[in-house]
């Protein structure tokens, strides 16, 4: 393995709050979970990483997810990555929607942005009403 700083994008994505506001426990604890399992898959240059969930409706179990890493001078991510597992990453952001309030269960779309600094970004996308 090679020496950069996987383990403290591991660790110090439990710290950091999703779009400058605390991260909830849950979120934190799932976050957690996520990025152990998308680490292993991370090439040694990688910039960000990015989990894309997509659901057809609110509150289905089941849905598409990508894995998506910025490389050297990419701005953005996308070239696909191969985490740990393809399905535990998604499933632990799924079941973490239970705990929240139901108006913020409804999401079908969610993206999960790692730096390599440790922070990260989750946001969700909700049908238009």
């Amino acid at each position: 393995m090679a020496d950069y700083p996987l383990a403290a994008a591991s660790m110090g994505a439990t710290a950091q709050a999703p779009a400058g506001k605390a991260a909830s426990k849950t979120e934190s604890s799932a976050v957690t979970s996520i990025v152990e399992c998308m680490v292993p898959g991370l090439p040694e240059d990688w910039r960000e990483a990015a989990m894309v969930v997509e659901l057809a409706k609110p509150g289905d179990d089941t849905g598409a997810v990508q894995y998506l890493v910025a490389r050297g001078e990419a701005k953005v991510p996308d070239q696909r990555f191969v985490p740990c597992d393809l399905r535990k990453p998604a499933v632990a952001l799924i079941e973490a929607r239970k705990l929240p309030p139901e108006a913020q269960r409804g999401w079908t779309g969610a993206r999960l942005t790692i730096h390599r600094d440790g922070k990260f970004n989750l946001k969700y996308e909700y049908p238009k009403k």
